[in-house]
């Protein structure tokens, strides 16, 4: 019953479209550092929707978002509305938090 109920709460939750989008560039050394980390991050939280945008290829995408030249980004969508930010290189324990907080 209580693997029901998780189940339901998990599909009940991407209901709620949380998407955490990852904006990087190939030239940004920062974006290379985190790349492993941020495959983590995608592993450690299959309740968002993990969308990723290059800086260069994906502009007209990005620019809704009023991203800077400081890179990676990293914006937490929950029904469309922004509710996090996360700018520049982090430790997995200062993005999970972030992402954690998001849940609740």
């Amino acid at each position: 019953m209580f693997q029901i109920l998780l189940l339901m709460m998990i599909v009940w939750k991407g209901c709620l479209a949380i998407k955490l989008i990852r904006i990087t560039a190939m030239w940004c050394p920062a974006c290379l550092i985190m790349r492993p980390k941020l495959e983590e991050i995608k592993t450690m939280f299959p309740e968002f929707e993990h969308i990723e945008y290059d800086y260069d290829l994906d502009e007209e995408e990005i620019s809704k978002y009023n991203v800077g030249n400081i890179l990676p980004v990293f914006i937490v969508l929950d029904n469309d509305q922004e509710i996090a930010r996360i700018v520049g290189e982090k430790t997995i324990e200062q993005i999970s938090s972030v992402l954690r907080s998001c849940l609740k």
